[in-house]
């Protein structure tokens, strides 16, 4: 039997800069809930804002494992994206998706704990 490991998918995009509004709007409140909440597997997503360089976003969703991938829902949802995820991703100066299995998990000091 494989070993069924955590993963991410990450996905990067440029946007310009006058489109923030609607691409932020876009991502967190239609983007995120097709996937986190919709799909099984999907566990979290988490995005950031690039302090220093492009592409200027990243969001991080954490999988439960590489099946989730697989799993129809997911597949129907990334074949077929709203009105508004295509022009996002037209917009986009970079669009980049990959998928990432866990190797490995260390654990640091909690700041709690210093």
């Amino acid at each position: 039997m494989t070993e069924r490991r955590p993963g991410v998918m990450l996905a990067f995009f440029d946007i310009p800069e006058e489109l923030d509004d609607e691409f932020n709007a876009w991502y967190n409140d239609e983007h995120i809930p097709e996937k986190v909440g919709n799909v099984p597997g999907f566990i979290r997503a988490r995005r950031y804002k690039s302090v220093d360089g492009r592409p200027n976003y990243l969001a991080i969703y954490e999988l439960e494992d590489m099946s989730v991938l697989e799993d129809s829902t997911y597949r129907a949802n990334y074949r077929s994206g709203t009105s508004t995820t295509e022009k996002m991703k037209a917009k986009a100066r970079t669009f980049f998706r990959g998928v990432y299995e866990e190797i490995h998990d260390a654990h640091g000091i909690s700041l709690d704990d210093a």
